[in-house]
């Protein structure tokens, strides 16, 4: 999968769950870094695991109302699932097609 792919990947996915691709643009090499460095220095199931941490908590610090503020964990585990269905269909999508947009709506 080249960087290519890796930029209409992003492109596709963080529109459907809501994400600015301002914010995606302004973290993904962070984030791979991390990632590869728990990947390769910790353990590599940490490293998808690690990366969702981060997800959640930047998540919860950032309330609506700026109050700052964590959310009730069920209403964030909800919001989680939600999201990670989304990203289900769109990895099927990818599978099926290698690449390109589905018609999936974060419900």
């Amino acid at each position: 999968m080249g960087s290519s792919d890796l930029q209409e990947w992003l492109d596709i996915v963080a529109p459907k769950l809501g994400v600015s691709s301002e914010i995606v643009d302004a973290v993904s090499s962070a984030v791979l870094d991390r990632v590869r460095d728990v990947a390769h220095d910790v353990v590599r199931p940490g490293a998808p695991l690690t990366a969702f941490l981060v997800g959640l908590a930047a998540g919860q610090a950032v309330q609506g109302d700026g109050s700052g503020t964590q959310a009730d964990p069920s209403e964030v585990a909800a919001a989680v699932v939600k999201r990670l269905l989304v990203v289900d269909e769109l990895v099927e999508n990818w599978r099926q097609n290698g690449s390109g947009d589905a018609e999936v709506e974060l419900q």
